[in-house]
């Protein structure tokens, strides 16, 4: 997310927030899923520097991080965006944009040869709206298909995906959203992702990856936020009852559905919203989809902004342990849901202040959380039942920054100290499971091992049921 938090951010509570996405399968894990990184204060904020980003980066290459997601404002980048007149330029030519710390960020990330999702997101232009009156109103698809031709010219089609928008069913991004009882957002949505796949493709990059989505999770609020599945719903072209109308628009031929899967309150959630307490409804609702023939069958699902809201915000946040915990057993459950291509962390530093996000690995003072190190070296440790009641521990975790099959050595506190308790090979992406046949509530876990910068032990993980 770009903004800061105006709608209330309450952490679920932590039982909800583990829970088991439904239809996940152990025998089909994502072991090819990419792990986005998005940290826009280090990197692309007009506050960065050449510095802050050489920092930021240095910190994720030895995380392991390999792929980075970067919004790439509209606004932020065209000529005289506060003008109702279009400026005199070529809106093709990428040599017409100021794409300043964005392509900084880029352009270092491609040449360590990671993958980027570049997002085209709002605000945009006053010049290529309809009305001429905002920056989010009615924003012209025509105009946006010359962007985004502009932005492929510009970065090129290695190593490159691309997203349309930035959580479109909110109306801070994108308006109206709803008129004369017609969701006629998710329709200009429609519009303005066909132009900009269109103008991607036009930029010379015919083959890469165009994603469809990158919604907010909840809906139904009095800002005028729409439900997600609604959203898509409208979007796609379908009744009430998931038929298809051939005459609303063509079947839409997608690559993948964007999604930012944040938990933000303890309540009830409406069927249409999709976070991680619900996952399942967002992969039946895309196959029913994929039947109806509105859009392509089996799209994978691509989680591009996810995070763990912790202290310093006392009042919605978590424990630091718990955020590294609860992250961890988000990712697992991810990584054995064999839809999801991709998953995220969302802000490497804090904001600055607590109307934003901490769902950072560093507090915006610049100090490593413990998060960071439980994010080089992920553990989750899950009860499972046999019978009734709980008999066995199932650990899962990842060495991220593995270069190919490593050794890991577990180890299960006794009384006050760690002790070794298993040695573990990983597959080649660092990822393991081990299995305590010795179930006890209180028990703890944590791993060591010799990672590319040298040796490094993850925070220690509480058994908690989910």
């Amino acid at each position: 997310m770009t903004h800061r938090k105006t709608t209330t951010f309450v952490m679920a509570a932590f039982a909800l927030l583990l829970g088991i996405l439904a239809g996940a399968s152990t025998a089909a894990a994502s072991t090819k899923q990419t792990m986005f990184f998005e940290a826009p204060r280090d990197l692309t904020a007009r506050t960065s520097t050449d510095a802050t980003r050489a920092t930021a980066f240095a910190a994720m290459e030895k995380a392991g991080v390999k792929a980075l997601r970067v919004n790439v404002q509209w606004y932020d980048v065209a000529p005289n965006p506060d003008d109702a007149a279009t400026p005199a330029f070529d809106p093709t030519d990428p040599n017409g944009y100021y794409w300043g710390n964005y392509a900084a960020a880029i352009d270092a990330a491609k040449a360590k040869g990671w993958t980027v999702l570049i997002s085209l997101a709002a605000p945009v232009p006053k010049w290529a709206t309809a009305d001429k009156s905002d920056n989010v109103k009615r924003p012209i698809p025509a105009e946006y298909a010359k962007f985004a031709t502009a932005a492929a010219k510009r970065f090129g089609a290695s190593n490159v995906l691309w997203s349309i928008w930035n959580e479109p069913n909110l109306p801070r991004y994108l308006s109206p959203q709803i008129s004369g009882g017609k969701y006629v957002g998710a329709q200009l949505y429609r519009e303005l992702f066909e132009a900009g796949r269109q103008g991607i493709r036009a930029g010379g990059q015919t083959t890469a990856k165009v994603l469809f989505g990158e919604l907010a999770p909840v809906g139904g609020s009095n800002d005028g936020r729409v439900y997600p599945l609604t959203f898509l719903r409208a979007a796609f072209c379908l009744s009430s009852r998931d038929k298809y109308d051939k005459k609303c628009g063509a079947k839409l031929q997608l690559d993948g559905v964007a999604h930012h899967p944040y938990q933000f309150t303890n309540g009830k959630l409406n069927k249409n919203d999709v976070t991680y307490r619900n996952l399942s409804s967002l992969t039946k609702f895309l196959d029913k989809a994929g039947k109806a023939k509105a859009i392509s069958t089996k799209v994978p699902v691509y989680f591009t902004e996810f995070g763990i809201q912790s202290y310093p915000d006392k009042t919605f946040g978590v424990s630091p342990q718990r955020q590294y915990e609860i992250r961890a057993r988000v990712e697992r459950d991810a990584y054995y849901n064999s839809r999801v291509a991709g998953f995220s962390q969302y802000l490497f530093t804090d904001d600055t202040d607590n109307g934003g996000f901490q769902t950072g690995l560093y507090y915006a003072n610049g100090k490593a959380k413990p998060s960071y190190a439980a994010f080089i070296s992920t553990l989750d440790a899950k009860p499972v039942k046999v019978g009734k009641r709980y008999k066995k521990v199932s650990l899962w975790g990842i060495a991220r920054s593995a270069t190919k099959a490593t050794t890991v050595v577990v180890e299960k506190k006794r009384g006050k100290s760690f002790k070794t308790w298993k040695k573990v090979k990983t597959k080649s992406n660092g990822a393991f499971t081990v299995t305590d046949s010795t179930y006890k509530s209180s028990a703890q876990y944590r791993f060591r091992w010799t990672s590319p910068s040298g040796k490094v032990t993850s925070p220690a993980v509480r058994v908690y049921k989910g």
